[in-house]
């Protein structure tokens, strides 16, 4: 007889399987697969005792697939493909006194819409016309960026600039090279240019009006005249100004005072100049907000522009709804409302989770002591992954019908008001005509972690060539008050609806 009838074991569960005496091991493990659904290579067959029973270890399942392409090593790569793979970030080399340019364009290229709009743009770089010229550079710069993990030299882009924009090739007085420039003067320069000529990826509009761009309406009015109506009048802007005086402490109260001015003007009532109160409020916020440190001005008593050293602190999240028009404010509010409270929630079930994890259960277990008994009990049972992400999206769905039906029209706005900080500019040293700027870009969260959405806490620290990674507070040094790097040039990014 050529097969016996053995028992296996695998599980607490006994199975009855056939042994082919004549036939090879791999041939008893198939049969062993059939019934307990272990694979033969996950088998670990053992005899216990003098009777013939078999014990069974391993995990039911199929086995890992083979990669379906070959394992390609770094250390064999190509540059442009060791850059696709490794995500890694390129720095910009010094071509003298250019600290300012590699600084904007870094903060430039932090924006995913800008680089996918520009991929698309097929303008040529020796057009007649010197913006479409530069926003021909710009997309060949950051493509020659993607295709290196070495350190890149925006010859190209800058010889465009200076023919484009001659005030930025200036050259230094006494001789030594080219004049060091402002980052702010570059960064507008560079967005009319795109302003002008890029389209928007979705096509309804060019992509700086659509996504960088707000509008402000400004009233005026003139107490010394009653009878002469107030006027009103509305228009673009790429940033918001954050004036600083003797008393400014943070950024909001910089941008408000910034905001309502008094100026001189002539009045037809009066036959004479008058002064006149000016309050602007933001009408639309654009996806992308940027604003101004003023820390440059020009003092008339040395005749010589003078830097502004005052500590300013600014929020890492902003609430621009303060800075907005009273209609505007009604459209915002309740995305902004709901998005904040989602937020909370989130967080609450996300302590819950973490909670879970550490205690090593996929349900909330019981606790040695009373303490964290009852603080599980306060905060209830982890839901599990299905049901998280089942309630994200109803979550989303919930957020998507609190927009407002004439901001959902308006591609490009940020319908809740709401920003995070993704980009900085920052200049170091006490001489407005020289020092150094540099950029600190957030860096993409890449947790492991599908229902960790928040922003990242590690930002990358661009110092022309040299690229490193520093954390939040490290962000928090860049308030001012000395001459270290002091924040400049700040680009808030929408809160995201996820």
């Amino acid at each position: 007889m050529s097969t016996v009838p053995v028992k296996v074991k695998h599980n607490g569960q006994v199975y009855e399987v056939e042994l082919n005496t004549l036939a090879q091991g791999r041939a008893f493990k198939e049969a062993i697969a059939l019934q307990t659904q272990v694979p033969p290579e996950r088998q670990k067959v053992m005899i216990k005792g003098g009777l013939l029973k078999f014990m069974v270890l391993g995990t039911a399942g199929d086995l890992p697939q083979a990669p379906s392409k070959p394992i390609q090593f770094m250390e064999d790569m190509q540059d442009d493909e060791l850059a696709r793979a490794s995500n890694q970030k390129v720095g910009l080399i010094n071509l003298g006194q250019t600290c300012y340019l590699n600084s904007t364009l870094q903060l430039l290229r932090c924006i995913p819409e800008l680089n996918k709009a520009l991929d698309a743009y097929s303008g040529n770089i020796n057009a007649s016309d010197g913006d479409a010229s530069l926003t021909a550079a710009l997309r060949d710069l950051f493509r020659e960026m993607d295709k290196t993990s070495k350190p890149f030299p925006p010859l190209l882009f800058l010889t465009v600039l200076r023919k484009v924009a001659p005030q930025f090739a200036e050259m230094a007085q006494g001789g030594g090279g080219y004049a060091q420039q402002d980052a702010e003067e570059v960064y507008v320069r560079i967005l009319n240019a795109l302003g002008n000529y890029l389209p928007s990826v979705n096509g309804q509009e060019r992509f700086v009006p659509e996504n960088l761009t707000g509008r402000m309406t400004i009233k005026r009015s003139c107490a010394e005249a009653d009878q002469e109506p107030e006027t009103q009048s509305t228009d673009p802007f790429l940033a918001l100004q954050c004036n600083i005086s003797s008393s400014t402490n943070d950024m909001i109260a910089g941008i408000l005072d910034t905001l309502t001015q008094r100026i001189e003007k002539h009045s037809e009532q009066l036959g004479r100049t008058a002064v006149y109160t000016e309050q602007s409020r933001i009408a639309r916020l654009p996806i992308y907000l940027s604003v101004h440190f003023v820390r440059f001005y020009w003092r008339r008593d040395i005749n010589k522009k003078t830097k502004i050293m005052r500590k300013v602190k600014f929020p890492m999240e902003l609430d621009a709804s303060v800075f907005a028009s009273d209609e505007l404010k009604s459209r915002v509010s309740p995305l902004s409302q709901k998005i904040k409270l989602v937020a909370k929630e989130r967080e609450e079930r996300a302590k819950v989770r973490r909670r879970v994890k550490a205690l090593g259960h996929s349900q909330a277990a019981p606790s040695d002591s009373q303490d964290d008994k009852q603080e599980t009990t306060q905060q209830g049972a982890a839901i599990s992954d299905d049901e998280e992400r089942s309630l994200r999206q109803k979550e989303r769905e919930d957020l998507a019908s609190s927009i407002d039906p004439d901001l959902k029209l308006d591609a490009g706005c940020n319908p809740s008001g709401l920003y995070d900080l993704a980009a900085i500019v920052t200049h170091k040293g006490a001489a407005a005509d020289a020092g150094h700027y540099m950029s600190w870009v957030r860096k993409e969260n890449d947790s492991r972690d599908e229902f960790d959405t928040m922003p990242s806490e590690e930002w990358y620290q661009f110092n022309d060539d040299k690229v490193s990674v520093v954390n939040t507070e490290k962000i928090t040094t860049l308030y001012g008050g000395g001459e270290d790097s002091v924040a400049y040039i700040l680009l808030y990014r929408a809160r995201s609806l996820q």
